[in-house]
């Protein structure tokens, strides 16, 4: 186990249960290997790697340090936010997590999978620039589920173009523009939204089945049911972390802040923030003023949306066999016990609809068939 940095330093670091953990997770975490730059715990085991990233952050922001920085944090934002009132409506969201929050996970770092925290707090943060993305996104996605055909556009192809930068989308408006035309600025500013309290941090797992497939540049490696999987480890923020959105609107242009609630509204609660959204990940409820939960989607409604983006993903009966591994994890990760029974229920009936295929396949014994039993029995759905 090594040090990348002079052994006084080296000496404090496995110690350190004060200061910034972001500062810590970026510059001073042990490796295993020094060529090959391997993360790994404080005795050198890569596979321990993130649980002890997960009990170095609780022992540096158990303190009240943290705590007040956080405090002060919000009191800053609070007093810009009403500096400008004058020319600015205030929109402040409270909203509590329902997933995990995977933030950050593209961000360079020794472990394969990175988390971004605050440069002065070291804690868990969604930059203003990512809540922009998604608020903006969810925008867009309003508009084309009400799409008039007076506004859908051709290219030289005779393909269909989405101009979302058209002047009738309000993304002018809100967003600004910045391709095809003279910039313009947005009239909504949006701030970083913190934690409302400390969070505590999760670690959580993937499991790719595929890897060596996806890690093949000659492309001779194909996908199979014999590779190994190589499970990985990373850090989510936990499910109840309360984080507060804040956005200004301005004043001059009339009706833009009800469009900005609804865009929040959807971002949060329907299309999630952050990364792995499509297993679940970064899902919220919106919370009302005394802290009781409002204007989230119908739990049923909700349901019958998700299992069918799940059907609809789905590949057809002949390239399930290959394709059925990340599927069943899809399935498992849900954590409504419904949700995976119905989505379990929806694989069988595709690999039933062959059923020459399936039965051959089944009493060979496949792989593939035994992991679709397998999960059927898990949740519950008769094969």
């Amino acid at each position: 186990m090594v040090y990348p940095y002079y052994e006084k330093l080296a000496g404090l670091a496995p110690g350190m249960n004060r200061g910034n953990f972001g500062l810590w997770y970026n510059k001073l975490v042990p490796l295993n290997d020094f060529h090959e730059c391997n993360a790994s715990d404080a005795k050198g085991d890569e596979n321990k790697a993130v649980t002890y990233y997960e009990q170095q952050y609780g022992n540096t922001v158990k303190g009240a340090a943290v705590r007040e920085f956080l405090d002060e944090k919000h009191s800053a934002q609070t007093g810009f936010c009403a500096a400008l009132s004058a020319r600015y409506e205030i929109v402040t969201i409270r909203a509590e997590l329902i997933s995990p929050l995977v933030t950050g996970i593209g961000e360079s770092h020794p472990h394969e999978v990175s988390m971004v925290f605050d440069h002065n707090m070291g804690i868990p943060y969604i930059p203003a620039s990512g809540v922009k993305g998604i608020v903006r996104f969810a925008h867009t996605l309003s508009l084309l589920a009400n799409l008039p055909e007076e506004k859908v556009k051709r290219d030289k192809d005779g393909k269909k173009v989405f101009d979302d930068e058209a002047d009738w989308t309000d993304i002018p408006e809100l967003f600004g523009t910045h391709k095809k035309r003279e910039e313009k600025r947005g009239k909504v500013v949006f701030l970083d939204a913190y934690p409302e309290k400390v969070p505590d941090l999760y670690v959580d797992i993937m499991n790719p089945h595929y890897g060596q497939y996806y890690s093949d540049d000659t492309n001779k490696q194909p996908p199979g049911d014999y590779l190994d999987p190589k499970p990985i480890k990373f850090l989510t923020v936990a499910r109840g972390t309360v984080f507060v959105f804040r956005a200004l609107v301005d004043r001059e242009i009339t009706g833009l802040v009800d469009k900005v609630k609804v865009a929040f509204n959807k971002a949060l609660t329907e299309e999630g923030v952050g990364a792995k959204t499509a297993v679940g990940y970064g899902y919220f409820d919106i919370l009302g003023g005394d802290g009781t939960r409002g204007n989230q989607p119908d739990p049923e409604k909700d349901l019958e949306k998700r299992l069918s983006e799940f059907e609809k993903s789905l590949p057809n009966s002949h390239d399930l066999p290959g394709q059925i591994t990340p599927i069943i994890e899809r399935i498992k990760a849900q954590e409504d016990e419904r949700l995976r029974r119905k989505m379990a229920a929806v694989l069988l009936a595709l690999a039933r609809s062959d059923k020459k295929k399936f039965k051959k396949a089944k009493s060979k014994g496949k792989a593939w068939v035994q992991r679709l039993v397998e999960v059927c029995q898990e949740t519950g759905v008769e094969v």
